[in-house]
């Protein structure tokens, strides 16, 4: 089926690209809201760019579907709102470089990346991005999340407009309360309330040598 994608940038590009080579649906158009970004060309990634006041018209809901590329949680869910309102069919793109079992359970506007690894009895809702995650079995991801290359235990809850960063990792039978942000590299053994921010804290240090120095002087 012919599909919009509402978003403009780097995120939209790649959601085009693999929708367009690996998957059924053909992504005709972009859109965006030109009251937010008014100098745009009418043309985006060599396709159409229209403004979203004029979509239905353009594009009816009857013979297009849509998927919302933006990661930013908050944004992406008020557009789901939108679009959702507007009466059009949300597509689900899942990589056919990840690996899922066939009772995965999805809900709309699901992004699964390559290289996300799905155990069984994994339920994911509405509005949600996972960008090579590994999740364990009976595990449930709320709406309106990101989940960028983490790792998570078997049976753990995410719970709605949380995100997490990359090599994150979850200790199984944990939940992760509303509207978390878990940091790089964080490492989570108990539950989360609501509205948390977990952050390691820890960064690579940069050495007091140059490379050509340290080349010379140990690597020979």
């Amino acid at each position: 089926m012919k599909t919009i994608i509402y978003g403009i940038g780097k995120l939209a590009e790649y959601v085009d690209y693999v929708i367009t080579h690996d998957s059924e649906n053909e992504v005709v158009a972009f859109c965006i809201d030109k009251k937010v970004f008014p100098d745009l060309s009418h043309t985006l990634f060599e396709k159409p760019l229209i403004d979203i006041s004029e979509i239905q018209s353009i594009y009816p809901p009857a013979s297009h579907n849509i998927f919302i590329a933006i990661g930013d949680n908050t944004l992406r869910e008020n557009f789901y709102k939108i679009f959702s309102n507007f009466n059009y069919t949300f597509i689900n793109y899942v990589s056919s470089k990840s690996f899922y079992w066939d009772n995965l359970k999805l809900g709309k506007n699901i992004f699964v990346g390559e290289g996300s690894i799905i155990q069984p009895f994994v339920e994911i809702d509405d509005n949600t991005i996972l960008f090579g995650a590994k999740i364990g079995h009976h595990s449930k991801i709320g709406k309106n999340c990101v989940l960028s290359g983490t790792f998570m235990g078997g049976n753990v809850t995410i719970s709605d407009n949380s995100f997490l960063g990359l090599n994150s990792v979850i200790k199984q039978n944990i939940t992760i309360g509303k509207k978390n942000i878990i940091g790089m590299g964080s490492v989570i053994e108990k539950n989360t309330s609501d509205f948390e921010i977990h952050h390691n804290g820890k960064s690579t240090k940069k050495r007091n040598i140059d490379s050509i120095s340290f080349d010379k002087h140990y690597l020979k």
